[in-house]
Parts: structure tokens; C-alpha cells; sequence
């Protein structure tokens, strides 16, 4: 056997050998220098634990009461309410609309609420006609004047504008006053992507 062949079957012997290797020595340096994948980034903040909501739920613009039991089932993203709902308000209803419509077919697995801090300041509020006409499809409520609103409550003054109720009833994540729209669509697609719920 010439010296050449012999050359050549060892060179593809250490090349064969190399390539077996090369997947450990990788794993091995990632593992040294501490490498971690960078995490999948909501553009909200989870709330850890999320909440459960009272059974009691909402009281609706017109006196009616709005039980948890009826916001399970789909996701809810709740808009806190200023009073009144001036023209940055009516913007942010029509954003958080242009959201729920870019979800395309998955649109009809969230709904909307506009939370405002008492039934009389949404009654009084000038703009309620313009709203109730523009998004009939809008849920306009306001915490229980009882005990159970708390939680209500807490959001509503908690500093956060946006919040998403999984089809569970529990509030788990929540957005600061001016949120990046794209990046809540983002979230609630993902979201929709991988729920077995709602």
C-alpha cells in the first residue's frame, strides 16, 4: 500500500473523527462561557401569580351585572378607562381595536372592555354615545360598588392602562399607559397561538 493511500485514509479518519467531535466540543464551550439563550420577550409584563377575578365581575353601563363566569371562555384585554374619555381615550379604543382586527381569524377569541372607575363617571362621561355608536362590540363596565370590585379597583389605579384576562378569569399580564401596539399584538398572538383555552 503506497505511502499516498495511507495519507489520504488517515486524513479522512481525522476528518470523520472531527466531525464526531465538533458537537461536544461546541457544547462544551457554550457550557464554559455560560451561553443562554435569549428569551422569548413580552412586550407586556406578566403578572406573577396572575390574579383570579371575583365571581361578582363587572356592572355594565346600563346597570346590568356582568358575572366572571361570562368573561371566561376567551381572552379579555382591558382598557382602564380616564374620566372622562377624551381624544387620547377614543385613540387608544380605536388601537386596541386595529389589535383585535390584525389577529384576523383569531379576532373572535378576544373581546374588549373599557373599565371605567364607577357606572356614574361612564354615564356622565360625554363621550359614552360616540363610543357605544363607533364600538358596539365593546364591553363598557365598571368594578361593583361591594367588596368583590376590589381587585377592580386595584387595577384601575394600579398605574397600568392595558391588561389581559386569560379565558380562566385570571389577570395576567398588563401594559404601562402608552404601549407599543405591535408589540401587545405580538403578545396576544402568541398567546392565542399556544392556549388550549379560549
Amino acid at each position: 500500500m503506497t505511502t499516498a493511500v495511507l495519507t489520504s485514509g488517515r486524513r479522512m479518519m481525522l476528518l470523520v473523527t472531527g466531525l464526531l467531535a465538533l458537537p461536544f466540543i461546541v457544547a462544551f464551550g457554550l457550557y464554559w462561557f455560560e451561553w443562554r439563550p435569549a428569551k422569548l420577550a413580552n412586550h407586556g409584563e406578566l403578572i406573577q401569580p396572575p390574579q383570579a377575578l371575583p365571581e361578582a365581575g363587572l356592572t355594565l353601563v346600563d346597570g346590568r351585572s356582568l358575572p366572571t363566569a361570562e368573561l371566561r371562555r376567551k381572552w379579555t384585554l382591558v382598557m382602564v378607562a380616564p374620566s372622562p374619555c377624551a381624544s387620547a381615550c377614543l385613540q387608544d379604543l380605536h388601537q386596541i381595536r386595529q389589535v383585535q382586527v390584525a389577529l384576523n381569524k383569531e379576532m373572535v377569541r378576544l373581546r374588549r372592555v373599557l373599565l371605567g372607575s364607577s357606572v356614574a363617571d361612564l354615564r356622565t362621561d360625554p363621550a359614552l354615545a360616540e363610543i357605544q355608536r363607533s364600538y358596539p362590540d365593546l364591553i363598557i363596565a365598571a368594578p361593583t360598588a361591594d367588596e368583590t370590585g376590589v381587585i377592580w379597583t386595584t387595577l384601575a389605579g394600579a398605574g397600568y392602562r392595558f391588561y389581559v384576562i386569560d379565558p380562566l378569569g385570571n389577570v395576567m399580564m398588563r401594559y404601562p399607559e402608552k404601549p407599543e401596539m405591535q408589540g401587545m399584538l405580538r403578545d396576544l398572538e402568541r398567546l392565542l397561538k399556544y392556549s388550549w383555552v379560549g
